[in-house]
């Protein structure tokens, strides 16, 4: 006897639309949960590469002072990361007056790379901020710079054992958010400009668009004529935020700022028979 083996319908079974969408919504709900972290993992990991980074400029720059009695100039985008010394050779261009350590007499630009050696850039790929004071531009020695500088308590314009820096870093109250002080009297600031990188340049030597007008603090580390930074915890993009107001959320800000003490430096240039 022949046995019939039965044959499928022609109906076949499977996901509805409705059913479909909630499949997507919730593998979406998990890759989102994912990639939150990685995120914020990946942001972390940038933020201690420019922080080693910038403990490595810090330990040139002492280098730099130990060997040569006196910190770099900045560099600028035309110079390839040679710092912008002062200029006493007419044959290469205006020489620049004698009070002057840095040519042209400026003093804040960029960390000057090629000159320490070091990394150009922070983990973003924008290099970094830097700015120094005049006096630990020019060596004890420099006897170009005793003509037209005060004399008396100290030569204002070469590096004595009792200068002091005119930097200054400040950070902010977390509940009042009224300034206070960090450190004073700072010969030299370096700051990276973060992950949004306003104000900076990056490596193409392109420049990044300027902090929007509400962030405060962060329009404050790239004026050109600051003497005081900000460096306080980072925060992110909030609507309704304030840098000055309580009672709101701060601003963005995700500046990293680190300085050299004046304390510090002069120590190890008296260490290396640079000072007094």
């Amino acid at each position: 006897m022949t046995r019939r083996i039965p044959i499928l319908g022609k109906h076949q079974f499977g996901f509805t639309l409705v059913e479909l969408a909630v499949v997507l919504l919730i593998v979406g709900l998990i890759l989102g949960g994912l990639i939150v972290p990685l995120v914020t993992q990946v942001t972390s990991r940038k933020v201690e590469e420019s922080r080693k980074s910038m403990e490595e400029i810090v330990t040139a720059l002492y280098g730099f002072a130990s060997a040569n009695g006196r910190l770099p100039c900045p560099a600028t985008v035309a110079s390839n990361g040679i710092e912008n010394r002062r200029n006493d050779n007419a044959a290469v261009g205006p020489i620049d007056a004698v009070t002057d350590g840095c040519r042209g007499g400026t003093y804040v630009g960029l960390v000057p790379w090629a000159t320490l050696g070091i990394a150009e850039a922070d983990a973003w790929g924008r290099r970094f901020f830097y700015r120094v004071t005049n006096e630990f531009t020019r060596a004890k020695d420099d006897t170009t710079a005793i003509g037209s500088c005060i004399a008396t308590p100290t030569n204002k314009c070469t590096l004595e054992i009792t200068d002091s820096g005119n930097l200054s870093v400040e950070t902010r109250d977390a509940v009042t958010k009224a300034k206070r002080p960090l450190a004073s009297q700072v010969p030299a600031v370096v700051v990276s400009l973060g992950s949004n990188g306003y104000g900076a340049i990056n490596l193409q030597n392109v420049a990044q668009p300027a902090p929007p007008a509400i962030n405060l603090d962060e329009a404050q580390n790239v004026n050109v004529a600051t003497l005081v930074f900000l460096s306080r915890t980072p925060t992110e993009i909030q609507a309704g935020c304030s840098d000055t107001a309580a009672g709101v959320p701060y601003c963005e800000f995700d500046d990293i700022v680190t300085w050299i003490p004046t304390s510090i430096l002069i120590s190890r240039m008296i260490a290396a028979g640079r000072l007094p």
